[in-house]
């Protein structure tokens, strides 16, 4: 009885890679057509506001530490110093402590009032639409449209072991964490967030993250994500 549990839960989790796969790609596709005008305009304006190029090409690490290129649309100005990028990193992963906390004692883990990012960059980041370009990566297959997200090397060297489950699954667009209103939370919880995900993922999570990540972003609620830049 045990051995034909083990094999129906084989055989769904199966059956859900399988659609999983079959739908990110599809709705993809469907996505770049619908919104190539939104992004050629999107494009325009970077242009207009800041010198340098539209796309921000980065490395990033996904499923089972594959590396690949994240395309995102750029929001910060070339030739940028990363040094306080790099702390906030440290301090969040390895200590767990805010970057910074207000006036009301409310934690941020997260770099508030980024100097390297241009002005129409702040707005992009306030709408999410810079996340665009990576329905591209979804496209490619390197990510999904819900997972973890992808971190970069300087940041996964720093990982605790148990941290490297979250990359046990192809990263996402959107995921759990950031639609669960736990944004301001330590790096850990964060972690801990992802591979509850992954033990409970199924298509009816999916769509349900993908919802109220629709809503959040009508809602210009731009915060939830950890900005990688």
């Amino acid at each position: 009885m045990a051995d034909l549990v083990k094999e129906m839960r084989a055989q769904t989790s199966l059956t859900y890679l399988f659609c999983k796969g079959a739908l990110d790609r599809l709705l993809a596709l469907l996505l770049l057509i619908i919104v190539s005008p939104l992004m050629l305009v999107i494009a325009i304006l970077i242009r207009l506001d800041s010198h340098g190029g539209t796309i921000f090409a980065q490395e990033r690490l996904g499923k089972d530490g594959h590396r690949f290129i994240l395309y995102k649309f750029r929001t910060m100005y070339i030739d940028n110093d990363e040094t306080q990028y790099k702390e906030y990193l440290r301090t969040f992963i390895n200590e767990g402590t805010p970057y910074k906390v207000d006036e009301k004692g409310n934690a941020f883990y997260k770099i508030i009032d980024d100097p390297r990012v241009t002005r129409f960059g702040s707005f992009l980041r306030e709408t999410n639409l810079d996340e665009l370009p990576q329905i591209i990566n979804v496209l490619k297959g390197e990510m999904s449209f819900v997972g973890p997200r992808p971190d970069i090397p300087f940041a996964v060297q720093m990982y605790k072991d148990w941290h490297y489950r979250r990359l046990l699954v192809k990263p996402g667009m959107t995921g759990l964490w950031q639609v669960s209103g736990i944004n301001r939370v330590p790096f850990d919880e964060m972690v801990r967030t992802d591979i509850d995900y992954i033990e409970r993922r199924s298509l009816a999570l999916d769509i349900k993250i993908i919802v109220r990540t629709a809503l959040r972003v009508i809602r210009m609620d731009g915060s939830y994500q950890r900005k990688k830049g």
